[in-house]
């Protein structure tokens, strides 16, 4: 009986500088083409707006352009699929009627001098900070989660806003922690 052939072991190879090099400006251009359409349409958001036939597809391109980084091999050819890939989601979102970010928010003084500028989403945040980067920038969200979060701990300022309607907070004073430090006396 002849002997089944076996399938040669996965070595590993090191690649030569120029191939190294190569590699290296692929993943710059990927990164670069993938920035421009983030700034479009929010870091990771495109495939979240397609179906689901079409993200699966684009995670597992995805997942083999990171096994061919792993590898060190392969990485141009997975790179430019990767890319066509992104620019297939983007055509699949704007077919589906999908806004690319404004970029939007509004803006006003702070305490200390510096900027806060408010979205209407937490995609538009990174956008606005690239675009800004002098600003503090918040989403609507995060700042619905601040004022909850301080709420939760601190409840003189609701009752004043619900007790006094268009009263404005103008500043804050942070209570004092209570220092339990001190002695017990037994």
């Amino acid at each position: 009986m002849a002997k089944r052939p076996q399938k040669p072991s996965r070595a590993y190879f090191a690649p030569t500088q120029a191939a190294e090099r190569r590699m290296q400006d692929a993943l710059h251009r990927y990164d670069d083409v993938v920035s421009q359409y983030e700034m479009r349409w929010g870091v990771d958001r495109l495939p979240w707006l397609v179906g689901t036939e079409l993200r699966e597809r684009f995670e597992a391109q995805m997942q083999k352009l990171n096994r061919a980084i792993d590898d060190r091999h392969d990485v141009e050819h997975q790179v430019e699929v990767t890319l066509r890939g992104v620019a297939v989601l983007e055509q699949a979102a704007i077919e589906r009627g999908a806004q690319q970010l404004t970029g939007d928010y509004i803006e006003t003084a702070m305490p200390d001098g510096r900027v806060l500028a408010i979205t209407k989403t937490s995609w538009d945040v990174a956008k606005v900070k690239r675009e800004n980067r002098d600003l503090v920038v918040y989403s609507a969200e995060e700042v619905a989660t601040l004022i909850a979060g301080f709420e939760e701990k601190q409840k003189t300022l609701t009752t004043i806003k619900e007790t006094f309607p268009g009263a404005v907070v103008e500043s804050v004073t942070p209570k004092a922690e209570l220092e339990l430090d001190d002695e017990i006396p037994f």
